[in-house]
């Protein structure tokens, strides 16, 4: 019986929208010549409430709300109290850490309000985060570093490099006598060597240049020419076939290296073979570090973490999730926020029994709306249970790209295993109800509609960036045989973190009509209003407006939408990230 409860209350305050209200009003305090007495569970002169002698969400031992007493009750799930002006237990009125690489976001409301900072780990260009792992290559918000062991813009090598390409050259000999080795900007990331050809005579340099004799430069050979190789000699001139050739021409047969004629026409002429290590189309050298973009010598490579041609991706991994698959885009796989908490907020709803009771948060009869929805979130209280929590609201994203103006989603009663701790979800009997969601960077993606709710306590929390809103659509649910169709729905909530990893301040609402409410059957099942219709509960219906009925003072929640009668319904949520699967 518990369990039809849960579905049919719950399943009215998910699917038919927002419009709930709290007995703040004056005309809704019955006057009494006596002094008030708390405790009584009637609201008298000078008391906001009374729920009786316990503290609950909505009312404290006092008789005054909760929320504003000037004290944080944590036994109701308080974090703050606007009663606080500053100091400890002061609500906080904005969030911003002064950090670069966290997201903050003011959650909650009134006196549930809490400020959340998660850790930026993915990189985006522009945000101002250079997350850890991220480099000037892969996020433009990072700097280049000289000696963080990566090769960035503006750098030729780094000092953090040990070893193989990108190493910074500490000296510069290229053991070839007629170059000049200079090692530009030494012990820096811009280190580099400079070889120019030594064209001149010059004694003493050891260096006997092309043209030159010992006539004009001591480091020639005096003998050169006799037609043997004398000390100070790599060949001889005289010496015109075989061992001692002076060479005219050299060739390793090596395409990554230069073939260099050092004193050609000399009696010192010898080949050097100094590695390329510059990226040059056309001379058949992929160079090491070198890239298909940097040097068409270069095959195309994927997974060297650069995008080249023919590739759509290159990530670097072989992960087939993360939407990279053989450096082609490949679909993401969905990502889904399972709500873990939904609390009708306005209307409110009432029951005429030992007078007229707000049923929506206060603990009636150990029973509450918001009470029996938390439980079904939260628990298997089918028996015997069936391995799955009794209800299971769920966002799912195709794929979720935070980044993007739009992403496509779907809502979902989804089903999903218990125990709550570790649990996953698939899609429950029915198909999900496909939206658009679009994202928004500022300002408020969703807010109550003017003139559509009462000053219920706790107030609708609206929905502020990061954040996303649905477009309208029409949500129809069956739970237990009971179809509700809930008009122009729109589901919003703000992103925790990036990628997000969970979603606070979400607001979901939609209308129903008041002919469908009327139709809409509660289950004989449920205890004192089972066999009722579910327009029975909500104020400006016609059982509680009735002048016989102990509600019928109650102000009426009913809305209108585009001309028709009935009530918009606003339910608030938070909601986890949960592993989903589609079979």
């Amino acid at each position: 019986m518990r369990a039809f409860l849960v579905v049919s209350l719950l399943f009215a305050a998910t699917a038919c929208g927002q419009n709930a209200k709290t007995n703040s009003d004056a005309s809704d305090i019955d006057a009494t010549p006596f002094p008030a007495r708390c405790g009584n569970h009637k609201v008298e002169m000078g008391e906001d409430c009374d729920e009786g002698e316990a503290t609950t969400i909505l009312c404290d031992d006092t008789c005054h709300f909760t929320c504003g007493n000037g004290k944080v009750d944590t036994s109701v799930d308080e974090t703050c109290d606007t009663g606080i002006a500053s100091g400890d237990g002061a609500c906080p009125a904005s969030c911003d850490d002064g950090m670069a690489c966290t997201v903050d976001v003011l959650s909650g409301s009134a006196c549930t309000t809490a400020c959340l900072h998660t850790t930026i780990t993915d990189v985006h260009d522009g945000d101002g985060c250079c997350p850890a792992g991220a480099n000037h290559n892969t996020d433009s918000d990072c700097s280049a570093s000289c000696g963080n062991g990566i090769v960035e813009a503006g750098e030729t090598c780094d000092t953090g490099i040990q070893s193989g390409a990108g190493k910074c050259p500490a000296s510069c000999d290229d053991q070839v006598a007629c170059t000049k080795d200079t090692l530009m900007s030494g012990g820096t990331c811009q280190a580099a060597c400079m070889h120019t050809d030594i064209t001149q005579p010059a004694n003493g340099d050891g260096c006997c240049p092309a043209g030159a004799n010992h006539n004009t430069d001591t480091d020639c050979s005096e003998t050169c020419g006799n037609g043997k190789v004398d000390t100070g000699e790599t060949c001889d001139i005289g010496i015109l076939n075989g061992a001692g050739k002076c060479p005219a021409s050299c060739n390793d047969g090596k395409v990554c290296t230069k073939d260099v004629l050092n004193s050609a026409g000399t009696c010192q002429a010898a080949c050097s073979f100094p590695a390329i290590t510059d990226p040059h189309d056309g001379d058949g050298c992929c160079p090491a570090g070198a890239n298909n973009n940097t040097d068409k010598d270069c095959p195309v490579m994927c997974g060297n973490k650069v995008v080249e041609a023919g590739e759509q991706c290159d990530d670097g991994n072989t992960d087939p999730d993360d939407g990279c698959t053989k450096c082609q885009i490949t679909p993401l796989p969905p990502t889904a926020f399972r709500m873990t908490d939904l609390d009708l907020r306005d209307p409110h709803t009432y029951i005429a029994l030992i007078g007229c009771n707000d049923i929506t948060d206060p603990n009636f009869l150990g029973t509450s709306v918001n009470g029996l929805i938390q439980t079904a979130i939260t628990s298997d209280g089918d028996m015997p249970p069936d391995g799955k929590l009794d209800f299971s609201p769920t966002v799912v994203f195709r794929p979720l790209d935070q980044s993007k103006a739009t992403n496509s989603a779907e809502v979902h009663l989804a089903a999903c295993t218990a125990p709550l701790a570790g649990t996953s979800c698939k899609p429950g009997a029915n198909p999900g109800t496909a939206i658009t969601v679009t994202n928004m960077s500022g300002g408020q993606c969703l807010a109550a509609l003017p003139g559509t709710i009462r000053p219920y306590m706790p107030a609708i929390t609206n929905t502020t960036a990061p954040c996303f809103v649905s477009n309208a659509v029409t949500l129809n649910i069956v739970l237990a045989g009971i179809p509700i169709t809930l008009h122009d729905t729109k589901i919003a909530a703000t992103y925790v973190g990036t990628p997000a990893t969970g979603l606070t301040n979400g607001l979901l609402m939609g209308f129903i009509s008041e002919a469908d409410a009327d139709a809409t059957i509660i289950p004989s099942t449920v205890a004192v209003v089972g066999g009722k219709p579910l327009s029975s509960l909500l104020t400006g219906g016609t059982t509680l407006s009735d002048m016989m009925n102990a509600c019928h003072t109650q102000k009426s929640d009913k809305d209108t939408n585009n001309g028709v009668k009935g009530w918009w319904f606003y339910l608030n949520f938070p909601a986890a990230k949960v592993p989903w699967a589609d079979k």
